[in-house]
C-alpha cells in the first residue's frame, strides 16, 4: 500500500464540562434544568479552538489525519469545587463528543482519517472515555477503544502517547526533565530489547514544551533524535490550580506533527492562544 504524508493532530485535556474549559458555542441545557453558555475566558478559548481547527484544515491538505485526544476528555468533579456545568459525567461526555464532532467537521474529516483516545486521570474521567471513544468511532484497542499507552506506527515512525509524563521545568532547567525522561525510555527499551519510540507525547500538566534527545541506534554510531512533546490544554486555571500552582500558566491549544511518506519527522508546530 502506497504511503502518504500523515498529519498527527494531537490535543489533550479538554476537561469538557468545566466552566473554565472549552465549551459549546450555544446555550446548553442539562437534565436537571442547568443552563450554561460560554463566558469570559471560555469565549477566548472558543476563538482559539476555531483558529486551531483552521490551522489544521490548511495543514492537512493532501495528508491523512491521525487525531489523538491524549487524556482527560472530561472534568468530572475531581476537586469537588462545583465549577462544572453539570455534576453528571455522562452529560459532560456528551458535550465532549459534540465538541470533537465539530472539530472533525471544521478540519474537513475524510475517509481514511483516524481517531484515537488515551486514558486520562481516573479521578477526572472514571469510565467515560470508553463511552466517548465509542461515540467517536475511535480505533479500538482490542475489546476497548481507549489506550493506557498508545503506540502508533506511521510511515515507519513509532509514536507513543501517554497522558501522564514530566513537567517542562523552570528557568535554566526548562526541558531537562523531558530530555531525561526520553533518555530513560531509550535505555529501558534498549535493556529490554524493545523498539525505542521516535516521538513521545504527554499532557496533564497544561504547560507545553518540546525537547529532543540524541539517541544511538543499537550496535553502531548511527544517531537519531527522539522527540518529546508536552501538550497544551483546553482549560484555564481553576481555583484548585491557583491553590497548588499560583504562578504557573495554563497554555491553551494543540499540536500538529507531520510525518512524511519517507519517514521524515518534522518539528512539531504548536498553536497556542496568543501566539499562533
Amino acid at each position: 500500500m502506497k504511503t502518504k504524508d500523515v498529519l498527527q493532530v494531537v490535543v489533550s485535556d479538554f476537561h469538557s464540562g468545566s466552566n473554565y474549559a472549552l465549551f459549546l458555542d450555544r446555550l446548553w441545557s442539562g437534565a436537571s434544568n442547568q443552563n450554561h453558555t460560554p463566558r469570559g475566558g471560555q469565549i477566548q478559548i472558543r476563538e482559539q479552538f476555531e483558529k486551531f481547527a483552521e490551522f489544521v484544515k490548511q495543514a492537512r491538505k493532501g495528508k491523512q489525519v491521525r487525531l489523538v485526544h491524549n487524556g482527560d476528555a472530561i472534568d468530572g468533579d475531581h476537586h469537588h469545587s462545583g465549577d462544572v456545568c453539570s455534576l453528571l459525567e455522562n452529560e459532560q461526555a456528551d458535550i465532549h463528543v459534540e465538541l470533537m464532532n465539530e472539530f472533525q467537521e471544521r478540519i474537513s474529516w475524510q475517509r481514511g482519517d483516524e481517531m484515537y483516545y488515551t486514558r486520562g486521570t481516573q479521578s477526572h474521567v472514571h469510565h467515560h472515555e470508553e463511552y466517548i471513544a465509542e461515540q467517536m468511532n475511535a480505533v479500538p484497542n482490542g475489546e476497548s477503544r481507549v489506550f493506557d499507552l498508545l503506540k502508533l506506527e506511521t510511515n515507519g515512525v513509532l509514536s507513543w502517547f501517554a497522558h501522564h509524563g514530566p513537567g517542562r521545568g523552570k528557568g535554566a532547567n526548562r526541558g531537562n526533565s523531558v530530555r531525561n525522561w526520553l533518555k530513560a525510555i531509550y535505555y529501558e527499551t534498549l535493556e529490554d530489547g524493545e523498539r525505542c519510540p521516535d516521538i513521545v507525547y504527554t499532557g496533564h500538566v497544561h504547560d507545553p514544551d518540546y525537547s529532543t534527545y540524541g539517541a544511538r541506534k543499537r550496535g553502531d554510531f548511527d544517531f537519531f533524535n527522539m522527540h518529546g512533546v508536552i501538550l497544551p490544554s483546553w482549560q484555564m486555571k481553576t481555583a484548585y490550580a491557583y491553590k497548588v500552582a499560583a504562578v504557573s500558566k495554563n497554555r491553551i491549544g494543540g499540536v500538529i506533527h507531520e510525518i512524511k511518506s519517507d519517514g521524515t519527522v518534522t518539528v512539531p508546530k504548536f498553536s497556542v492562544m496568543g501566539t499562533r
